[in-house]
């Protein structure tokens, strides 16, 4: 192997591949990268086991060759090189990394060891997604997913592909986020799968990592990939392929859970629910479950956000707003409040409810393809 690269496009490959490298990995050869000459470029691959990426840039190849390389070190390093041409040889079992002014040695293992990582030719196309309405989709849908491994099936996102629509779903246990997303292809087949939360985010890494910040509006997709005889999947975005294994079990039914009326409803100023959250959360941080009252003035026109803490005191921030409907004291959790304000874009939120152990409901005002339902916790 003798390839000629650039510095900057090495560096931001390398970055991506190497979130995947674990720290403490239980085989020596994941805590490697693979490098593989190919059609005059350089494929770059690591996995976990459980997610694997594949990711290329273009070189000079003066020699063919495949190589593994410890990922972190060589990562460092070759962040730490000066603009310019960056020169990689293997020699027996060194890799010489060259530059104008620099050098190195590393030590390598045999391709034959590293897991195989499939790819999209293994796979057939299930649809593409605007990669803006995609990042939003795990944004706003992934903060409900649980980070509790106790049930795997709640630790994923549940995407569902219909026509020229597909829906990301999440759900904890204590809250549920739905976000539809419309197609410029139909789906030629209805599909459902459940693919981990981290996954998905790794994928939301890499569009943003990939994404001109000179372009007002990103028209690639993430090109959606199903592995059907391994139940994977793969997403591709630009020059990167992200490969991942889809959870097994069934999914809750959650359409049940989505309350189809309500009692009261309420336009709220995102900063100014932001903000009296912000200050109730020093009060509600030392409370079980860190439960803030929300108490809805019908009357007064006005909602009041307080918490008490019996070794400290208690605290009401208060703010005006358009209400219709029956008053209502409700509590949440100001962990799932805070959550669920950074998941939207808009100025205005909209709240619905009906009692104080009914879901309570928040929606994106003027834009129905987005649902985030938190249970409640005792007012009292």
């Amino acid at each position: 192997m003798k390839i000629t690269c650039n510095q900057t496009s090495l560096a931001k490959q390398l970055a991506i591949v190497g979130r995947l490298v674990s720290s403490k990995p239980g085989l020596p050869i994941l805590a490697n990268v693979l490098l593989k000459t190919e059609d005059s470029k350089v494929i770059m691959t690591a996995t976990d086991l459980e997610i694997g990426v594949h990711t290329w840039l273009g070189a000079e190849i003066k020699a063919e060759g495949v190589i593994t390389i410890p990922a972190r070190t060589f990562s460092e390093f070759v962040n730490s090189l000066p603009v310019g041409n960056v020169e990689l040889t293997l020699d027996k079992q060194l890799l010489k990394v060259e530059t104008v002014n620099n050098s190195a040695q590393f030590n390598t293992l045999p391709a034959d060891d590293f897991p195989t990582v499939p790819g999209i030719n293994d796979g057939n196309l299930l649809m593409s997604i605007p990669s803006r309405d995609f990042q939003t989709a795990v944004k706003r849908v992934a903060v409900a997913a649980a980070t509790d491994d106790s049930r795997p099936v709640l630790t994923g996102i549940n995407i569902e592909a219909e026509g020229k629509g597909v829906t990301f779903v999440a759900i904890d246990g204590f809250r549920l986020s739905t976000q539809y997303i419309e197609l410029d292809k139909e789906v030629k087949n209805k599909t459902t799968i459940l693919v981990p939360a981290k996954a998905l985010l790794e994928v939301s890494k890499i569009v943003a990592d990939l994404a001109d910040p000179e372009e007002k509006e990103d028209k690639n997709d993430v090109s959606v990939y199903l592995l059907n005889d391994k139940n994977q999947v793969i997403f591709r975005y630009k020059e990167v392929d992200l490969i991942s294994r889809l959870i097994d079990g069934q999914f809750p039914e959650y359409k049940h859970i989505i309350p189809t009326g309500n009692e009261i409803k309420c336009d709220m100023d995102l900063a100014k629910l932001q903000n009296a959250v912000k200050i109730v959360n020093i009060f509600a941080r030392g409370t079980i479950g860190s439960k803030a009252i929300m108490n809805f003035d019908v009357e007064n026109s006005s909602i009041k956000v307080s918490a008490s803490l019996a070794e400290i005191g208690e605290n009401e921030s208060s703010f005006e707003t358009k209400i219709e409907g029956n008053p209502l004291k409700i509590g949440f959790s100001t962990k799932f409040l805070n959550d669920m304000i950074s998941t939207f874009d808009s100025d205005t939120i909209i709240f619905e409810g009906s009692n104080p152990t009914a879901p309570g409901v928040f929606k994106s005002k003027n834009d129905d393809s987005y649902l985030h339902i938190i249970m409640p916790m005792r007012a009292n």
